[in-house]
């Protein structure tokens, strides 16, 4: 049973505990109708959330501060930006400040989100956060984010920041946001000053990452740089693929090595790269790297 399917039941199971109490006639307090609105929230149920709050909202039980902010931790889950910002400005008036569990989770879902503004947002509710309440989990997807903008700058900062707190990058897509950036900014020797300390530090090295960096170095013609690569991804245990073999062509056929290409592309027949009929190279885009 996954674990989806244990909250369904539980949800389940206190929606027949309710329905026994509503039959009896047992009056439901506050402190059961932000019990209700947790679970919900617990089992991911944002429609049945929603109903709760505005029950109560109709009902004798009126919401309060607590309601609040379970409503708002909620909508952040749920990535529900604009009924996020909603509530956290009638949280705002009722309490001075606003505890930095919900802080990070308003975060976090700025930080999935393609808001115009997150970035904006995300800085002003990091001031609110102080350093004694220090999540890696933040720290990574902060990382990701100012990637993904291209800010290199501030990426770098917060990337040696990781490292010296011993924060680690375990997952591919943070990694690949990462190299992406370093590839548009076209400092091959920064991309490989972060992988050797990436490696250090115990972050996920993916194929992605080589691949990167290969085609980087092919394209400065630092060639046997780039072959050097292909010596790490044996360390790593990684083989070579279409996409390996596919960088390496376009790297010799761009600088007119003919000799090598034909050996590249002698390789790629076995690989499915090189179209059997007339020898014709699928092509490569930026996003296969």
């Amino acid at each position: 049973m996954t674990e989806v399917t244990k909250l369904g039941t539980q949800v389940d199971h206190m929606e027949a505990v309710l329905q026994a109490a509503n039959e009896a006639g047992v009056k439901r307090t506050l402190t059961t109708q932000n019990t209700i609105i947790a679970s919900y929230i617990t089992g991911f149920m944002w429609d049945r959330m929603e109903a709760t709050y505005h029950a109560m909202q109709h009902g004798p039980v009126k919401p309060e501060l607590h309601t609040h902010l379970l409503l708002l931790r909620g909508y952040a889950h749920a990535g529900n930006i604009e009924k996020m910002e909603n509530t956290y400005k009638i949280v705002s008036k009722q309490v001075k400040r606003v505890d930095a569990v919900f802080i990070r989770a308003m975060i976090c879902a700025y930080c999935k989100s393609k808001h115009p503004k997150r970035l904006q947002r995300i800085e002003e509710l990091l001031e609110y956060i102080a350093d004694a309440e220090y999540r890696p989990w933040l720290h990574v997807l902060l990382i990701r984010v100012y990637a993904q903008e291209g800010l290199v700058e501030v990426m770098k900062r917060l990337i040696d920041e990781a490292f010296s707190r011993k924060t680690t990058v375990t997952t591919s897509g943070t990694m690949r946001s990462i190299i992406t950036c370093y590839f548009h900014c076209g400092d091959v020797d920064q991309l490989a000053g972060f992988l050797r300390s990436a490696e250090r530090a115990g972050w996920k090295l993916c194929r992605s990452v080589f691949h990167c960096k290969m085609l980087m170095y092919g394209m400065h013609n630092r060639l046997k740089e780039m072959h050097d690569v292909l010596d790490e991804m044996k360390r790593f245990r990684l083989d070579l693929t279409k996409k390996t073999l596919s960088i390496i062509y376009k790297v010799y056929f761009n600088m007119g090595r003919r000799l090598e290409v034909n050996t590249v592309v002698g390789m790629m027949f076995k690989f499915g790269v090189v179209s059997p009929t007339d020898g014709r190279v699928f092509p490569l885009h930026r996003e296969q790297v």
